[in-house]
């Protein structure tokens, strides 16, 4: 005899449950060590021509307002300990991604041309994301990179990346992107996206 419904439908709620409740320790900064599948390292850069804003100043901006510059239907952050700006060293962000998957972040490194967002465990992917400002040879001219290391939290959410967050995630650093640059002033001349999965692969320099 056959299993009634009502039946199959708690044993699917409770199986979704066991998989999308995370870890014991959330909060816990995570590496790819943490992750399964193989380490992957996303970049998408925009190049700017003409920008009213210096190297610096954008940098500034963007990890003061990256909440702002987030497409929010794709990434919606907010403060985890405190509001927003100002965002520092050690703040923690808290996100929800595509509107159904939460995950969070501390800002573990900051620099005159940048800032570095480690995840925390409770987070779809395990790693670091760079977010920086690149000076051109000429005064007006920089790129604008975002650049992910990272490895998939649980084999649920490696399947979800290939079967389609991926793209969600590009779409929304590439929106990112265009948000700092309208910031930044000047004119988008090149913009690109480049995936590259490996054993072992480091952030660029």
């Amino acid at each position: 005899m056959f299993p009634r419904v009502p039946v199959l439908w708690a044993v699917a709620l409770v199986t979704a449950a066991v998989i999308i409740k995370g870890p014991r320790d959330p909060l816990r900064p995570s590496t790819p060590q943490d992750g399964v599948g193989p380490l992957t390292r996303r970049r998408y850069w925009l190049d700017l021509e003409g920008a009213t804003l210096g190297p610096e100043e954008t940098a500034e901006h963007w990890r003061h307002h990256l909440p702002e510059h987030a497409p929010k239907l794709l990434a919606w952050f907010r403060g985890l300990d405190h509001p927003v700006p100002p965002v520092r060293q050690d703040t923690r962000l808290w996100i929800l991604m595509f509107l159904s998957r939460r995950g969070r972040v501390v800002i573990e490194r900051v620099g005159p041309l940048g800032f570095r967002a480690r995840t925390l465990r409770l987070h779809p992917e395990a790693g670091t994301t760079d977010f920086r400002v690149l000076p051109g040879a000429q005064p007006g001219r920089m790129r604008l990179q975002i650049e992910s290391l990272f490895r998939s939290h649980s084999h649920f959410d490696r399947l979800a990346y290939l079967l389609g967050v991926h793209a969600a995630q590009r779409r929304t650093w590439q929106l990112t992107l265009r948000s700092v640059a309208r910031s930044a002033g000047g004119r988008v001349v090149e913009h690109g996206t480049e995936t590259l999965e490996t054993p072992g692969v480091q952030h660029t320099a």
